[in-house]
Formats: structure tokens, sequence, C-alpha cells
């Protein structure tokens, strides 16, 4: 996988790659004139091009952007064409004799400069990828450098005139045929889709390409940018299936919703998710996009009830659906061409008719479906591989700039410890407050919350020479030794865009008065710090990388705090962690981790590559930020604000939130599930997992949080849920099955992970993407827990013995006290 390409920038804005029999190229100013052009060539600026002179000078036009030129280097030969990137964000120039230079994003894959050619160069094309390109000479000789293929040439076969050119085959303009509806906003639906894909050599054999032409742009007019998407070997594990059919009736189609998942899975169900590898459907709900009223852009929403396959492909189906008069819907005319030989381009139509009669063939039988396409879901290594190649490279920078242990010759690399240094400790109520930093390699270009990752040449993250990130860290516990002993140490997650001040407060001061040490640092990337960065990418969703790069980097700060607490060289040798004898008040080399809300949202995902802690609770959690739990998230509303002025369609904000999805994939548990609590990545053990969720969540929904469950194979408290609150009126709106798919919970032994739903009294929240806004729902559950010993007795047993206790007998768990 290649984690981002970074073509190395140098001075004024160039870059280019020097090839055989070619001269070192320098800069030339914009608008270098040259003697002579070359014809120019169209690129994925909406609406520019670029004219390229015989001395390799640039003329930019429209919204195409100058990258760097030739003009005013001296050339070997003289430049005879160009190809631009497809995200015209770069482009190459090739010389008579073959040689490549490569500017912006564009990468070198190789050329034919000081190679003997029978005929000069006349001509290139990039692939529709952009990661290879070919060369034609005058005799229709073809060079194919990349993932551009041969597929044969006239060289050696005689011309009446010889070759002045070549194109390269169209990919059309970003969009699917199938779907031309909602009006305005046909392209990147359906989603997911492979035909947003090309063949790749990634573990998938496929990587996404994405038009940034043609996808949604912001009120300025800027599209957003796919180049990281693009990077991708499959679409997000948890995405949301969006389609458009004109007035869909839900019910009279029998379509599954959120309250009776069950029906997903019934053999006429009208919506198939199916696993082209197991053959099996998928479960999942389904709703029409709430977030506007307008019924002639309602978008469908599909959402799977357990997140995709890694590296698998799907397909997916609509049949028998029904409209609001109660009529069938017929096929869409697309499906018909395709099944007919008749829709262009013929590949596409061959395609979708190889999906609907030979993929889903067991599903369909003779019956023609509304429509049916397919698409491939990222590998393991495209979704982890950024995450786990830093903490590699983390523990191999902590080999040589880990503390000395004090009388030990030989360190063993288990108990390396990163430098720190306490800034200050407080005593106040029998309560031990020690604040301080550590440091953290730096994989970023700074630490300014806009930067981004440092890269190496293969696109994979590299530490940043010698500098490093200096972490933050508050950590509060019992100030005096306990008569169980010392207390058991555990690294928090905070709260939404919060910092590690939340593990002073009641977040935590349930479990030291538990006995338990609590430790927190900011997390990097969503962390009050970021605040300035998310309200930019609010604005212009093309820097999201950052703010995911940023995520990552908090990562290895969580991991290098965990190691404090676990290495003999780390916390326990300040006397701002002992007692009066130099005993250590906690438990060294036990750490654990508790992360509630965002902290339990990212804590899945960082434990999922942590070598720090085999226990972990998660809070209040979920998965699926864009398609799970913004819309559903009182939070969301700040945010939205922001968001909703700069994207103002809501076709065009649920296509936004599914491309930052294909990102944010590396920054929370969506992206790592998968690998919790079974089939661990290499070298990293297994988690056993307590996720506590709260009914009537306001802020992260609780399709989101049983979503993760089912996906990490969690089982349950049973009975889950009951619909009457100490006896009053039952709730409506509630699921047929509460917590559908999970199995029941062994609460007497230790078990991979479980479930426990805590009920407050909360009224059901809305069944469709709105948050539970206003009075009719409740006070906000999702901080309640703190005052419930019952909760605060599983918390602590598990911890200690990776046992969930029924604390709640016979009944479904209710608690009174907040």
């Amino acid at each position: 996988m290649q984690v981002r390409r970074f073509v190395r920038r140098l001075a004024a804005g160039l870059s280019v790659t020097l090839v055989a029999g070619l001269m070192v190229a320098s800069a030339a100013p914009a608008g270098h004139a040259s003697a002579s052009t070359v014809a120019p060539r169209a690129a994925a600026a909406t609406s520019g091009y670029w004219m390229v002179g015989s001395d390799g000078g640039i003329f930019a036009f429209g919204d195409s952007s100058f990258h760097g030129s030739m003009g005013g280097t001296p050339l070997n030969r003289p430049i005879v064409g160009m190809a631009a990137t497809p995200d015209g964000q770069g482009y190459w120039m090739v010389a008579s004799d073959g040689g490549i230079f490569a500017f912006g994003d564009a990468t070198f894959n190789g050329s034919m400069g000081g190679h003997p050619l029978n005929q000069p160069i006349v001509g290139m094309a990039a692939t529709p990828d952009g990661q290879g390109y070919w060369m034609v000479a005058s005799d229709g000789g073809i060079f194919a450098f990349g993932d551009a293929t041969f597929n044969g040439s006239m060289g050696g076969h005689p011309l009446n005139q010889p070759i002045v050119g070549m194109a390269a085959a169209g990919t059309g303009n970003g969009c699917d045929v199938l779907l031309t509806a909602p009006v305005g906003h046909h392209c990147l639906l359906p989603w997911p889709n492979d035909a947003f894909t090309v063949p790749s050599n990634t573990a998938t054999g496929r990587r996404l390409n994405i038009s940034s032409g043609v996808d949604p742009a912001n009120v300025a007019g800027v599209h957003v940018g796919t180049t990281y998407q693009n990077q991708g070997g499959g679409f997000s594990p948890g995405s949301v299936i969006m389609t458009y059919v004109a007035n869909l009736d839900l019910t009279q189609s029998g379509i599954a919703t959120s309250t009776d998942i069950g029906l997903s899975l019934a053999p006429n169900a009208p919506i198939v998710i199916f696993d082209t590898v197991t053959h099996a459907r998928v479960p999942y709900f389904a709703e029409l996009d709430a977030q506007t009223s307008n019924t002639a852009e309602q978008l469908l929403l599909i959402h799977p009830a357990v997140a995709l396959t890694e590296g698998h492909r799907y397909a997916v189906a609509l049949l028998n659906l029904v409209d609001t008069s109660g009529q069938p819907i017929p096929p869409l005319a697309s499906t018909m061409a395709a099944l007919s030989g008749t829709l262009a381009p013929f590949t596409r139509g061959a395609h979708i008719k190889s999906v609907i009669r030979d993929d889903l063939a067991s599903v369909l039988g003779s019956t023609v479906p509304f429509m049916a396409w397919d698409f491939t879901v990222a590998s393991a290594h495209s979704l982890a591989g950024p995450a786990l190649t830093m903490h590699d490279l983390a523990y191999q920078w902590l080999g040589t700039h880990h503390l000395p242990i004090s009388g030990t010759p030989t360190v063993p690399v288990a108990d390396y410890a990163p430098s720190y240094a306490v800034t200050s400790v407080t005593t106040t109520a029998g309560v031990r407050d020690v604040h301080g930093t550590f440091q953290v390699p730096l994989f970023l270009q700074d630490t300014s919350p806009y930067s981004s990752m440092v890269t190496d040449a293969s696109g994979a993250p590299a530490i940043n020479g010698d500098l490093t990130w200096t972490a933050n860290f508050i950590c509060v516990m019992p100030s005096t030794m306990q008569p169980a002993g010392p207390a058991l140490p555990t690294v928090y997650g905070h709260g939404l865009l919060g910092s590690a001040s939340e593990v002073e407060g009641s977040s935590f001061s349930g479990g030291v008065s538990r006995n338990m040490m609590g430790c927190a640092t900011d997390w990097v990337g969503m962390s009050s710090n970021d605040l300035p960065n998310v309200a930019r990418n609010l604005n212009d969703m093309s820097t999201f990388y950052t703010q995911v790069d940023h995520m990552l980097q908090g990562f290895v700060n969580f991991q290098f705090l965990g190691r404090l607490i676990n290495s003999p060289a780390g916390f326990a040798t300040s006397t701002a962690f002992q007692d009066g004898s130099q005993n250590a008040l906690f438990q060294v080399g036990q750490c654990n981790f508790m992360g509630y809300s965002q902290g339990g949202i990212m804590g899945g995902a960082v434990s999922a590559v942590s070598t720090e802690w085999t226990h972990v609770i998660l809070g209040v959690p979920g998965m699926d930020y864009g398609g799970l739990l913004l819309n559903r998230s009182t939070d969301w509303n700040s945010f939205a604000s922001i968001f909703d002025k700069a994207y103002t369609d809501p076709v065009d904000e649920q296509v936004v939130l599914q491309l930052a999805q294909l990102l944010w994939d590396q920054g929370e548990n969506e992206g790592y599930a998968e690998h919790l609590t079974s089939d661990p990545y290499p070298g990293i053990p297994a988690k056993q997992v307590f996720i506590i969720e709260n009914y009537g969540d306001h802020q992260v929904g609780n399709a989101s949080a049983e979503m993760l469950a089912r996906t990490i194979g969690a089982q349950n408290h049973q009975p889950a849920f009951d619909p009457s609150f100490f006896g009053a009126a039952p709730r409506l709106d509630v699921p047929v099955t509460p917590q559908w798919g999970l199995t029941a919970l062994d609460q007497s032994k230790p078990a991979p992970a479980g479930l426990v739903l805590w009920d407050y009294g909360t009224p059901t929240p809305p069944t469709t993407n709105l948050a539970p806004n206003g009075p009719a729902y409740g006070a906000d559950p999702h901080g309640f827990g703190r005052g419930n010993s019952l909760l605060l007795d599983q918390i602590t047993t598990f911890v200690s013995s990776g046992v969930i206790p029924n604390e709640c007998g016979p009944s479904a768990c209710q608690s009174s006290s907040p």
C-alpha cells in the first residue's frame, strides 16, 4: 500500500525527476516565454488547461495551476508533449528522446532518456489513476511505465505517415452511467461503487479513482480534493450505501429500518448486500435522508449493521420496490440496457450484467432488479498500514531515545521508556494530581494543527528527523497506598475535542475512589488545540487529511503514555508517583485503557494497534463518524452551522461525509474493529473489550455502538432492554429485538467482548438520521454512569479480572443514579 504519494518539493515549488541523459532542472517563473508550443492538453481542472513549449515552458489558463516548468533550463532534446494527473495537481512533460519531467503530484515511473530509439518520441498519455503513462514514437512504437499496460503498437509496421500523438482510453467524466438523479447530483452515485476505482497492484487489485473535478464543491467553488482518498485500495468497511429512488415508500416496500434489522435478511428482502467471497447476505437498515425534507432529493441511505469485511467485494441489488402511490417501481433504464447489451460504455454494461446474472444469481434468479452494482472494501493494509508503520518506527526510535534504568547494565527492549518530565504535583482530599510532559517521535511536518504527515520515498509515514512531539500528561491516583495495594493504572481517552484535564474531574473520580490511577494526554487531532484546523476543514474538506494525520500522531502518543506506566524506567521512578517509602502508588506493567465518548470511538482503534494493554473499556462508543455518528449527534449541531454554509446541498453533504470517511477510517474504530478482539495484527495482542452503552444517547447514537459490538463479536447482558423504566409506561419506537444480532454474555467468566446497555429512563431517540434535539427526548444520558455504583463495580472487576459481572440479575440494567 502507498499511504501517501508525496513528491518532494524543491526550491520555488518545483518537483522534478532527473532522468538519464537530461540535465538538472531548475525552476522557471510562470509565464516564461517559449519559442513554440505543443498542443494544449486538458486535465482534471474543471475549467482550465496548460500549454507546454518545446523548451518546457508552461502556460496555465483557467483554474489549472502552475506546478513548475523546464523553461530556462538547457535540454538535451525538445519537449514534445505533456500529460496531467487525474486531479489536475501535477503533470509530466516528455522530451523527444523519451526523457520525463514530473511536477506537482505527478510521480516518476521511468523514462527512455539515455536509451537509443529507432524514432523520436512524439507524445504521451497518462493512465486513469495517474500511476503510470505511455509514450509513443513517430514510428508507432509504445513504451509503458508504472501501471500502464502494453496493448500493442505500430512499431515495425509500415506507415503512410508518421505518428504525431496518442490518447488514453477515456473514463467518462468521473460519473457512473447507472444513475442520473437526483437532478444535478448524478456523480458519485450510487456509492460506494467500483466504477470509481481502477485496476491496480494493491492487495484488493483495485485503487480508488474518484474524480475531484466532479465531486461536491463548497460555496467558494473548491471541489473536495481526492488525492489521498485515491491512494486507498477500496472503500470504507462501514460505508453508507447511497443511491436514489424517486418516490420510494420504505414501509410498502418492506425495507428493514433501524428498529427491525432482522427484516434485512428475509429471503424476499427488497435490498440485498451480498458478499461475493462468502456468498452470504449482510444485515443492514435503511432510511431516507431526513437531513432534508425535499423528497425530490432524498437519498436512500443503507447502513451495514456490521462492518463489511476488509478486502471483500460486495454486490448490491434493489428489487421489488414500491412507490408512495403503492405502485411497483420498474427497473432503471440503465439496468435494462445493461442486460440487453446496449448500455454505453459497453464494458460498464457488460460488468453490470455480470453482477446481476453471475454474482447475484442465487439471490435474484430471473428477477430483474431496479438496479445493481458492486464495490470493493479496502484491505487491512490500506486501512491500518499507516498506524502500524508508525507503531513500529516509534518503538525502534525508542531503542535509541529511551531513559536509562539505573543499576541495570542491559536494558530489555520491553522496559524502554520515553523521556518525561514532571511539571507539577498537588494533593487534594487524598487525590494525587501529577502534570508533566513526555517526548514522542514527530511524524508531522511540524507541531502546528495544520501540518501534514512526513513520508518516505514509498509514501509511508516517516519520523521527522530528530524532532519530537512534546506530549502532555495528567495523572490522578490515591495519594497514599491503599489497603488493597497499588492502584490499577489506566490510560484514559477524553471526549470530543476536549483535553487531558477531563481525567481530573468527575469523569474519573469514581475510578480513583475504587483505587485506580488514570493518566491522560490530549487526543492530538481531536483535542481542543485542534479546533482551528477543524473549522478550516469544515469549510473546505480538501484539507481534512491533515486532521487524520494528527490523529495518527495521537495514537503514538497514547502508546508511549502506556509505556511510561508499564516500564520500570517510567513513572515508577519519580517521587511524584511514589509513597513515602518510594513504593510506586500504581501497579507497574498493568496498564489498561478506558475511553469515553470520543475516547471510545478512537479508543478501539488505538487499542487494536497497541502492545501496551489488553483490557479495554469503551464507554458510550461507536464507529463510522461520516455515516452513523455525526447526523445523529446533538454535538454536530454547532459544527453543522459551519459545514452547512460551506456545502449547502443535502446530497452534496452526504457525499462529502463519505469522502471524509475514507480518510477517517485510519483514525477511528471503523478501520480497526475487525482486528480488535480477534485476528489481531502481527505482533499485536488481541484485546478484551467492555462496551458501555447508554440508551437514548444524544451524542453517540445507539445504532453506532451496536454496529461496533457486532463487528468485534461482542455478547450482551440479557435481557438487554425493558421498554418500561421501573414500571413507567412503555416507550415508543423501541427496536423489535434490542441489540439485534448479539448473543447472551456469560457474566461469570472472562469473554473477548461484552456489552451492557444501561437505561436511565431516556426516551427513544429518532429512528432516522436526525439528532434527538428538543425536550421531547429528555435529558442527555451521554455522561451518565459516574454515580452508578453497579456500573463502577463492573468497571473495576473487568479491569482486574476480565469479567463483566452481572449486577442487574435477571432484569435489564436500569439506574436512577446518573
